[in-house]
């Protein structure tokens, strides 16, 4: 199952690189990040015995701690939720 990240800018302080990589920690051997586009990543969750609202959570998670900006959305099943919702 695939889950999108759409942001405007990433956290003062932070490259793309480091995002990718900190993401590829937080989904362990559950997923990681597979590309993207311009203000997209697209991340892989590999495990589909586990239910992906978990990486969901863990995903929104991450980019609240990082400091990522209110307009961030994660998109899951065509579905876009605030990180912050």
């Amino acid at each position: 199952m695939d889950l999108f990240i759409h942001y405007n800018s990433i956290p003062e302080g932070k490259t793309l690189a480091d995002i990718v990589g900190e993401l590829n920690e937080v989904l362990d051997e559950h997923g990681m990040v597979c590309g993207g586009e311009e203000n997209r990543l697209d991340l892989d969750l590999e495990d589909e015995t586990i239910n992906p609202k978990y990486a969901q959570m863990a995903v929104k998670a991450y980019l609240q701690r990082a400091g990522f900006p209110r307009d961030t959305k994660v998109e899951i099943g065509g579905m876009e939720i605030g990180i912050y919702e």
